[in-house]
């Protein structure tokens, strides 16, 4: 597998040592392109300014990420963009992998204490060790993806995307409170809903609303939003493509 580092492409073993938190996308890929670009090109630039480290993406960043996806043959695959902190300074990486088939999500609710030295919640950055974890809790438990309960009993997200509740005939996220990602496709999601004035809430839930919920859904930016269930019960597929798959439809072509 071939990699890109700061102009080069290189072969896996050339990828720098991360010293420090290393914030980075991943982002869907479409035949070789990435529709939500800029999107993800806007929020790692926010991240690193917030995290004091010199990220300034030049113009030839997206044509490489052509070239590295179709070169591995991941043209509908996934690609990651990382500013990487290293002993000799920092390095721009793009790497890419394929893309899961999973088309429903199954969820288990997992509790994981978070390592005092891991990246703030609202961040996406290695290292990964603490949503690693709620994932291989997850998956030992037979599901594909595990869903953060903190301490407090609030629902917060999952390792690899944000979370979707419909209750009492309404859809509901988790509110950002500093603990949760404001993930790409999350954002796209509520301003499409908000521009054909489809009433998504946004505020605190906990285990209770997780077991009563009429349907879940699952989203990132790799897959969109994607229907979810908790592990061995009945997803709700038609509830999530009828009333958010339209809604992710319009996010991207805005």
């Amino acid at each position: 597998m071939t990699n890109w580092i700061d102009g080069r492409f290189v072969a896996d073993s050339s990828l720098p040592k991360r010293k420090g938190i290393a914030p980075f996308e991943t982002m869907g890929a479409e035949g070789g392109e990435v529709p939500l670009w800029r999107h993800h090109l806007a929020r790692l630039s926010t991240t690193t300014q917030r995290l004091g480290l010199p990220f300034v993406p030049g113009p030839e960043l997206p044509a490489a990420a052509r070239e590295l996806l179709v070169h591995n043959d991941h043209r509908d695959a996934v690609l990651r963009l990382a500013v990487v902190p290293h002993a000799a300074g920092t390095a721009v990486v793009m790497t890419s992998r394929p893309r899961s088939p999973i088309k429903v999500v199954q969820l288990l609710p997992t509790v994981v204490a978070r390592p005092a030295d891991a990246p703030p919640g609202d961040v996406k950055a290695e290292p990964r060790g603490y949503y690693d974890a709620i994932r291989q809790q997850a998956q030992d438990g037979g599901a594909d993806d595990g869903i953060v309960v903190v301490e407090d009993g609030v629902v917060l997200e999952t390792a690899l995307g944000n979370l979707w509740l419909r209750l009492d005939g309404r859809w509901v996220t988790p509110a950002l409170d500093g603990r949760v990602l404001p993930g790409v496709a999350r954002t796209l999601l509520l301003a499409a809903a908000r521009r054909v004035g489809k009433p998504i809430e946004e505020r605190r839930l906990d285990l209770a609303d997780l077991h009563r919920a009429e349907a879940l859904a699952h989203s990132n930016a790799v897959h969109g939003v994607r229907p979810a269930c908790l592990c061995g019960t009945a997803p709700a597929v038609a509830l999530v493509d009828s009333e958010l798959q339209p809604l992710w439809s319009a996010a991207r072509s805005s």
